[in-house]
Order: C-alpha cells, then structure tokens, then sequence
C-alpha cells in the first residue's frame, strides 16, 4: 500500500479510530527516537522568568 492510499484510508477513519492510530505512531516514534521525549521536553520548558502561567490564570484567560 502506497502513502497516498495510507492517507487516503486513514481519512476515511472515525474519529476515535484516527485518535487510536495518532497513539500507536507516536509510541513508534518514541521507541525509534529515545532522546525524543527529552527533546520535546526541554522545547516547552520555560526558562524565562515570568512566562510560566498557573492553571487558575491560564482558566480564567479562557473564561474571559
């Protein structure tokens, strides 16, 4: 099976069936790059002062 018919098959995939196989190709990921969560992990960790949010500031932003 091609990509394109890979893509094409997966488009016609309910939801959770697409969020299950989202799942399963990011543990492949991990399993094939061991230093990805660590890499991942040091892109979102803020070093900055200030620019951390609490969980209560970040529900009241979305509030309004």
């Amino acid at each position: 099976m091609s990509f394109a018919e890979l893509k094409q098959e997966v488009g016609h995939l309910p939801p959770a069936e697409r969020r299950h196989l989202t799942a399963h190709l990011v543990v492949l990921e991990r399993r094939s790059d061991p230093g990805l969560k660590q890499r991942l992990a040091d892109k979102i960790d803020v070093k900055t002062p200030g620019q951390r949010v609490v969980l209560e500031d970040a529900e009241k932003r979305l509030r309004g």
